[in-house]
């Protein structure tokens, strides 16, 4: 597995480009950017991946279709946001739900439901790499926020748990920042410390 990254729009969040032999996914494009372009170079990319639908993650989605003739995919209980953000002149080609696989050239991402930063939220576990694509859900120190409309802190608490209780480690790519490791965040990281407090003792 060959992951690329750069980093798109004012809010600074990570896109990732993940390929095997050439051939692989885009991973949250939050801009039209002829920089990602140039990483994608000759790759052939087979869908636009969203961990969830907010504008600096969805912007570069018909951007990179366009150009690549990739589908572009996302969880339902996102698509209201997607379409507030880009209309209905923007289409998905299909949807994401809990536990679906996609086989990329032989790389299998499985997903995973993780609702909270948003309704549709989830991340991508590619288990032959050991690898989490978890979008905003969790950052190095630090987790996603809940105070936009259609987050959810009960949610997010959930959400969390059942990241932080998959077996072994991951490498977590995260919508923002820099790439870090399950079990770092399950011993470092303040907001994992006490989860209950979030929601008010949950």
């Amino acid at each position: 597995m060959n992951v690329r990254s750069i980093v798109l729009s004012k809010y600074r969040s990570n896109c990732y480009i993940v390929t095997v032999d050439g051939v692989g996914v885009v991973i949250d494009p939050g801009e039209e950017d002829p920089a990602l372009l140039d990483l994608i170079g000759n790759s052939k990319i087979l869908y636009v991946l969203n961990t969830h639908c907010h504008p600096d993650h969805i912007g570069g989605d018909d951007f990179v279709r366009r150009h690549c003739g990739a589908k572009v995919l996302f969880h339902p209980d996102d698509r209201p946001i997607f379409e507030f953000f880009m209309g209905k002149r923007v289409e998905p080609d299909g949807f994401l739900y809990d536990g679906q696989i996609l086989d990329v050239n032989g790389l299998i991402f499985e997903v995973l439901h993780t609702p909270g930063h948003s309704p549709g939220s989830v991340v991508f576990k590619v288990e032959s790499e050991k690898a989490l694509f978890t979008g905003d859900l969790l950052f190095a120190g630090s987790i996603g926020r809940t105070d936009f409309p259609g987050s959810d802190p009960h949610q997010m608490v959930r959400s969390l748990k059942r990241i932080l209780a998959l077996p072994g480690d991951y490498t977590i790519y995260s919508g923002h920042g820099p790439v870090t490791q399950l079990s770092v965040e399950r011993w470092t990281n303040p907001f994992l410390q006490d989860l209950g407090s979030l929601v008010g003792g949950l």
